[in-house]
């Protein structure tokens, strides 16, 4: 069972960068399959500031934590470069789940898989330094979608530093020749120094 297959006739629709698809606290009355583009999942930390905690590319489901533990979204998805996405309700996902096994293994497997990747997340930014967090969040983002151009925001809100940070640190991954920078465009020279900074 492929998500791509379930959400085939699930109504397809076109977001822009910057379109909110939901807020935190809002009631989930749908599940999300990405067709194409980049969503990003924002949470606000005690700071004020927002962390950028996962992304979902062309591919991949998300809105279905929620919707399953019956409580309200506890993040805002935001998109990130242009998207269509597939939207299934919540009713719709429970008739296809009716005895379908192999749809209910595959949404396990999804859950654990992310909950696998938060606990890394979570241990990389209590016990690596910015420059080691920022590396690794370099080559996690050009991975994730090559094509993108990250913002040096995008960058600090999805490894937990600053702008700031984020500008000085490749200044010097540059200077080291780990990387090259063209505008927004950040070409990764060599990709097993840069993982061993910090």
């Amino acid at each position: 069972m492929e998500f791509k297959d379930l959400f085939s006739q699930a109504v397809a629709k076109n977001f822009r960068r910057g379109d909110v698809v939901y807020r935190a606290g809002e009631t989930p009355q749908n599940i999300y399959f990405v067709e194409s583009g980049l969503v990003g999942l924002g949470l606000w930390g005690e700071s004020g500031k927002d962390h950028l905690v996962r992304l979902f590319r062309e591919g991949q489901i998300f809105g279905h934590r929620s919707l399953f533990a019956n409580e309200p979204y506890h993040a805002t998805a935001t998109v990130i470069d242009d998207s269509v996405l597939r939207v299934m309700s919540k009713n719709e996902m429970r008739q296809q789940m009716k005895g379908n096994c192999d749809l209910a293994e595959k949404l396990l497997e999804t859950l654990a898989i992310e909950l696998r990747r938060a606990e890394a997340k979570q241990l990389t930014l209590s016990e690596k330094d910015a420059p080691a967090r920022i590396a690794e969040a370099v080559v996690y983002l050009k991975e994730l979608h090559p094509e993108y151009s990250w913002t040096r925001q995008e960058i600090a809100d999805f490894c937990g530093t600053t702008t700031p940070t984020v500008i000085r640190t490749l200044a010097r991954f540059v200077e080291d020749g780990l990387i090259e920078q063209r505008g927004r465009e950040i070409i990764i020279l060599d990709k097993k120094k840069l993982l061993a900074q910090g």
